[in-house]
């Protein structure tokens, strides 16, 4: 609740639409959210990452109706 008051109480609103206010509270939280898992070591590698790409793919079926052409 502090980060969102931190986070309105330095918006412009007479420069900011309603929609901008929501966008940039949603951007921070997820930066603090980012931030936390970094932190709290909550990470992992790029071959990690690619390792659970790959398996998730394999469960994936191509339908032969659409073409990359």
């Amino acid at each position: 609740m502090d980060f969102m008051k931190k986070t309105l109480n330095q918006v412009d609103v007479h420069e900011n639409t309603l929609y901008n206010i929501i966008y940039d509270l949603f951007f921070f939280a997820k930066l603090q959210e980012s931030e936390d898992n970094i932190k709290n070591g909550k990470v992992c590698t790029l071959e990690e990452l690619k390792q659970h790409i790959v398996s998730k793919m394999e469960n994936v079926e191509f339908s032969s109706n659409y073409s990359c052409s």
